[in-house]
């Protein structure tokens, strides 16, 4: 107990030192001058479109891309992952406005599809999209401009969820909200190291030289930000450019998909282990290790919070049991019930510390909405968050653990 103990308030330091830092870190980046291309400048772009089995989306993602105020030429690629459904009739459908479409003779999974996409475009700036992703109409146009600047290998946007409509699409919804800020920090530092697959845009010359997606990696969009990072280039964000996607709505797809994410960034960060040095910057010596330590923490919460709410509730109600409390009377538990748990959370440093964590994300959240427009039920999305999403996260990664010690076979379906 004493070396959880001693995992929590370290990380609770840790996590308020950090906390300081990227509020510092993003005012001092106000300050500091980009170059953009103007609109007569932008390059031509080329947007890959990987599909499997997506005959539910691919239309209204088809739909959002090409209604893109784009000023300068720009194609659209849909790579058909041999689906089994309706995707490829459907997209089929739009090579009359301008779409081109390739086809997998069978499916072999979106690394591939990625890699079959960027040997067809014919522009130097890429935009890789899934399928069931959308975007404004002036997404293209915020993003592209970030390429002016050579060092740029890759333009992030900020990624949203469309409106929630069950608990965990409302806990995801605020997930990937308050996430906005902290990317836009990441790019101050130039230590962004996941380019989120849902829309992203990169040089082809890249790929070109470096290689194009890993095949058999479980996340090669992070695999990609990492490669990017490694070979010191820069990872750029936009984060008035909000690319919305369609979370998980039930726990068992959740689940994967965290256990994707998770044994993702597990095995990637040890493959490219040598960016956690000097060499690489605030991202070596910071970003990284602060995220390991992060995870740590929710796992030693997460396990120790679980534990000591049970003891405490068996023996508040061994102790109202010894003085013969009347359970049945609604003044004794609202003046002294509540008066008792309140003096008990007052005085718990962890609980001080999540009221901590509860004020800076709102700050996040406030910074969000000034960015990508109204959040959506945020005070009832908020809370349920702010409760759930900690004892989630905590056993996801506990999960992933798991399955990585003991080399569980985790895949896409």
């Amino acid at each position: 107990m004493q070396v959880i103990t001693f995992i929590i308030y370290s990380s609770i330091y840790i996590g308020l030192i950090s906390i300081t830092f990227f509020i510092l870190t993003f005012i001092d980046d106000k300050k500091k001058p980009r170059i953009f291309f103007k609109d007569k400048e932008l390059p031509n772009i080329s947007v890959i479109i990987p599909a499997f089995n997506e005959e539910e989306t691919i239309a209204s993602t088809l739909d959002s891309i090409l209604a893109s105020d784009y000023p300068k030429k720009f194609e659209v690629i849909v790579i058909d992952d041999g689906s089994k459904d309706k995707t490829l009739s459907i997209a089929n459908k739009y090579k009359k406005k301008g779409v081109r479409v390739f086809k997998q003779a069978k499916n072999q999974g979106k690394g591939a599809a990625l890699n079959l996409g960027i040997k067809k475009a014919k522009y130097e700036i890429i935009f890789t999209m899934d399928a069931d992703t959308e975007v404004p109409k002036s997404n293209l146009k915020k993003m592209a401009k970030y390429f002016k600047d050579p060092e740029v290998m890759s333009i992030t946007p900020s990624i949203v969820t469309h409106p929630p409509k069950n608990l965990l699409e409302r806990i995801q919804h605020i997930e990937y909200v308050t996430g906005i800020f902290l990317r836009k920090t990441f790019a101050a530092l130039n230590a962004v190291h996941i380019a989120p697959g849902a829309f992203s845009g990169y040089r082809k010359s890249f790929f070109e030289k470096y290689g194009g997606y890993d095949e058999d990696n479980l996340t090669e969009d992070l695999e990609m930000a990492l490669r990017i990072q490694y070979y010191n280039y820069k990872v750029e964000n936009a984060d008035d450019a909000p690319a919305y996607t369609r979370p998980p709505s039930k726990h068992s797809p959740l689940l994967k998909q965290r256990k994707r994410w998770y044994i993702g960034l597990m095995k990637n960060t040890w493959n490219y282990k040598k960016l956690f040095s000097r060499e690489y910057g605030d991202l070596g010596i910071f970003i990284l290790p602060i995220a390991w330590i992060s995870i740590l923490f929710a796992i030693s919460v997460t396990t120790y919070f679980l534990y000591d709410i049970s003891s405490s509730i068996y023996k508040e109600i061994l102790f109202y049991k010894s003085i013969n409390f009347d359970f049945g009377s609604f003044l004794d538990i609202n003046f002294y019930f509540f008066e008792r748990l309140f003096f008990k959370l007052a005085s718990n440093n962890i609980i001080i510390f999540l009221l901590i964590f509860f004020i800076v994300t709102g700050i996040y959240l406030n910074y969000a909405s000034k960015r990508i427009g109204k959040i959506s039920n945020l005070l009832i999305n908020f809370p349920l968050f702010f409760i759930l999403f900690p004892i989630l996260f905590g056993f996801w990664w506990i999960v992933s653990v798991f399955y990585v010690i003991f080399n569980k076979n985790v895949s896409w379906s």
